[in-house]
């Protein structure tokens, strides 16, 4: 640029001006008040001399008024004319003091006055003293007093001396008028003066505040420019934008942003933005309440939140803030993005994983079943050759679902549905788990594992088969980047104060890239030296999240030899909390749990046990019931359909996974149509997951029929596919009948021909529910029929309503709960003698 750049404006004229000009208008004040003070003090001299020359004329009047008293009471003796002199004698000496008071303020002026007060004061004694003769020596003496002349010279002093007296008066009025009269014409021309002084600078300002209107109003002008190019780009923007106020007002809003919410532009206008969003909840400023701390937003983007149309529907957005610094304070620019498409998509990509992975673990499980199947019979006497490739094609198969259930799980953790079934977990016993799980998979790769486990118990808090993935995703991605010799170590270590309790994976591969290392736990992130292995890039992702969930923390760093070690670290539970203690009336005979929130129905359950000759003890929750589980030793759990803090199905799912069957059965309760009289039950054998383990199904149904009798019970299986029919019926060959169903149809009518011993139901059907065969699921006596369930989806809060639901209306015949502990306890909790 060229030119000087522009100096700064200079103070000294300013703080000069600032300093003169009022000291000139003080001492132009201080003069015209003095000038106002001494115009004052001549028109207040005039006024005085005026009032004494009428106070002195009255004088006057009143001494002849009393010598004409005195002089008619002298010749007439009318007592009349006595008193009017008195009064008269009064009145002058009042009027004698109120002159003395005006001359007080005027003693230059005072001499003649003094003179005409002692000649009158002659007079009035003269007066006095005829009245004193009168009284004394009779009328003709005071007549001849009267004419002799002395009164009358007297009057005539006075009103000689009043006079003078007068014109003194006269001209000291005379010559204080013309001095106020000259005062008066100078402050007139000094206003004159001032008024022209005044126009003339009011004048000057008005050219300068002309000039200085017509420079605002250029600067308003490209203002108002800017401000309608700002507008323009706000309202060309797709994206709607609000402008907040540091006091949580809105200022302005685009008109992407009218359309999105159902308001005109200026109809938002100074209205709080809490109507229409409720990321700033609280009491306080809103500036404090958004997060703005140091001119800087704590969190300025907010994922998947709602704003409210005008209608009160509420519109899903993600919204992104700024901060906007002016004058008047720190604004908010808040920008929506309308995500409902988004969701949508999401929708359709829930929709398509669920299908999708429903789709490929259907036959997977068939696949898994049958290969298992070939591996555990011994009938077959596969050659080494073959039981190696049915063994490589099963582990396939299994890595196969592993990969289906990683992009589930993720997809849990971006729902927030990835919950964790926490109960106390021996930690040593999860990490051996891991290593007989994982062997085949580290020789496969050539490479070598080791153990570094001490024998240990190590109890903490966990999902069992959470954990086991965490251990599995670290042993894979070792198994990865393993060549052929090296070594992988597992290990368990407890911290020095006994808090914590840590587990890690060792590799000897190249270590982790420096490019890599920041994002080596993000989703489908894979280091460009693994991009050709298999694999997606959650293993590490979901890792983090369970463990996070489990309150530990997952990290990695490089060996001193060479190689990573991954790990993570969880909290060790109290030695207090570990063992058993008995439960005193419930150390004889089955103990039973009744976990009912419903205190009616549960002293209904209480008291039929009783009745029976149990002992039974009542929690009201989910969470007293895992405690009491985890702490004292049952046979049988009654469970509430309807609990408040968990899903009964998952909680039930849950306790399965860490008891067996033949250690405690479950027998699920639900009060007929909100009637406490009449329980419901179902007798839940077992929960197994998909793919079903043939050597546990095997053991679930030889558990429950142990002490029954039954050789071969006949077992209902409903399950909408027919591979994995025909895989239970071979596991089960020999074990039980099979009934086969496909439907739920299918299924009724083959209980109106036949009751089964036992159910086997898939939860997720093409059309329906295999749990709304539940009702039906009941003998001749009412008693429940004992049922395994499995499934390949987690059970969700909806499908539970449904349950419910299901259980609850179409019901038609009441099973009797004692007969079905009756048989429960007969069948899997006889306790044979010497026991």
């Amino acid at each position: 640029m060229n030119g000087a750049a522009p100096q700064p404006p200079s103070a000294s004229p300013f703080v000069l001006a600032g300093l003169v000009v009022p000291m000139m208008l003080a001492a132009l004040l201080f003069w015209l008040g003095g000038e106002y003070g001494r115009w004052n003090g001549l028109r207040e001299d005039a006024d005085q001399s005026f009032q004494r020359r009428v106070l002195l004329t009255d004088i006057l009047s009143q001494m002849r008024a009393a010598e004409s008293s005195q002089r008619g009471y002298v010749i007439t003796n009318d007592p009349e004319f006595r008193v009017r002199y008195h009064g008269w004698h009064g009145d002058i000496q009042r009027a004698f003091a109120s002159a003395d008071a005006l001359y007080r303020d005027a003693p230059s002026h005072r001499t003649g006055f003094d003179s005409l007060r002692r000649i009158a004061q002659a007079k009035i004694a003269e007066m006095d003293e005829v009245l004193r003769i009168y009284a004394s020596r009779g009328p003709e003496t005071a007549r001849q007093r009267v004419a002799d002349g002395e009164g009358k010279r007297l009057m005539s002093r006075l009103q000689q001396q009043l006079d003078r007296v007068i014109r003194d008066e006269q001209r000291i009025g005379e010559t204080r008028v013309v001095a106020y009269r000259s005062r008066t014409e100078t402050l007139q021309r000094v206003m004159w003066i001032l008024v022209a002084l005044s126009s003339l600078s009011l004048a000057i300002a008005l050219i300068g505040l002309w000039r200085q209107r017509v420079s605002q109003y250029l600067i308003e002008l490209r203002g108002f420019e800017a401000a309608r190019r700002n507008e323009t780009i706000l309202d060309s923007t797709i994206d709607p934008i609000i402008i907040v106020n540091p006091s949580g007002g809105i200022e302005t809003i685009n008109q992407a942003a009218s359309r999105m919410l159902g308001y005109e532009g200026t109809s938002l206008a100074r209205r709080d933005f809490d109507l229409i969003s409720d990321i700033a909840p609280g009491l306080g400023s809103f500036l404090d309440r958004i997060g703005l701390v140091d001119g800087q937003l704590r969190t300025p983007y907010w994922t998947d939140r709602q704003v409210r149309h005008q209608s009160g529907r509420l519109l899903p957005v993600d919204i992104a803030l700024g901060v906007m610094p002016l004058p008047d304070g720190d604004h908010i620019v808040v920008s929506l993005r309308d995500i409902v498409e988004r969701k949508r998509v999401d929708r359709l990509k829930d929709d398509l994983i669920s299908t999708v992975s429903h789709e490929l673990r259907t036959p997977l499980t068939s696949i898994v079943g049958a290969l298992g199947l070939l591996r555990l019979d011994a009938s077959n006497r596969l050659d080494p050759e073959s039981a190696g490739l049915v063994t490589i094609a099963e582990n396939n198969a299994q890595r196969l679902i592993r990969l289906i259930n990683d992009m589930l799980d993720i997809d849990r953790i971006d729902s927030g549905k990835l919950r964790m079934t926490l109960a106390p977990i021996d930690l040593h016993h999860v990490v051996l788990r891991a290593c007989d799980d994982n062997g085949g998979l580290v020789r496969s790769a050539g490479a070598v594992l080791g153990r570094a486990v001490a024998d240990e118990t190590l109890m903490v808090q966990g999902d069992e088969e959470r954990l086991l993935q965490v251990i599995t995703n670290l042993l894979s991605n070792a198994v990865k980047i393993s060549s052929q010799g090296s070594h992988i170590a597992v290990g368990l270590l407890r911290s020095e104060d006994g808090r914590r309790a840590t587990v890690y994976v060792d590799d000897e591969g190249p270590g982790i890239p420096e490019e890599f290392r920041g994002r080596i736990f993000g989703r489908f992130e894979r280091a460009a030296s693994d991009e050709a292995a298999p694999g997606t890039g959650l293993g590490l992702a979901i890792a983090r999240e369970i463990v996070t969930q489990h309150g530990g923390e997952l990290w990695f760093e490089d060996r001193p030899g060479g190689g990573t070690r991954f790990a993570f670290a969880l909290p060790v539970m109290l030695p207090a909390a570990l063992p058993r203690a008995k439960m005193g009336d419930l150390s004889n005979g089955p103990r039973i749990l009744i976990c009912e929130g419903n205190p009616a129905v549960a002293r209904l359950l209480q008291s039929q046990l009783t009745d029976e000759g149990y002992a039974s003890r009542v929690v009201v929750n989910a969470r007293a019931a895992r405690e009491a589980i985890a702490t004292h030793g049952y046979n049988l759990l009654l469970l509430d359909m309807a609990l408040d803090d968990a899903d009964a199905f998952n909680f039930a799912r849950e306790v399965r996974r860490l008891e067996s069957p033949e250690k405690l059965s479950i027998l699920m309760v639900s009060a007929h149509g909100g009637d406490t009289t009449t329980p419901l039950s179902l007798d839940l054998v077992d929960w197994i997951d998909k793919p079903i383990d043939p050597g546990r199904l095997k053991a679930a149904i030889a558990t429950s029929f142990r002490h029954s009798g039954i050789e071969r019970p006949t077992v209902l299986h409903l399950d909408d596919d027919q591979d994995t029919l025909e895989i239970t019926a071979a596991a089960l060959k020999g074990i039980a009948y099979i009934l086969k169903a496909t439907t739920l149809a299918d299924a009724r009518a083959l209980l109106r021909v036949e009751t089964p011993h036992l159910a086997i139901l898939d939860v997720h059907l093409e059309e329906g529910l295999g749990l709304d065969l539940l009702p039906d699921l009941v003998d001749d006596q009412g008693v429940a029929i004992p049922t395994i369930i499995y499934s390949a989806h987690d059970i969700d809060i909806e499908i539970a309503g449904q349950i419910d639901a299901v259980l609850v209306k179409s019901r038609t015949s009441l099973p009797d709960l004692k007969a079905t502990v009756r048989r429960v306890v007969a069948t899997r909790h006889v306790k044979a003698e010497g026991q």
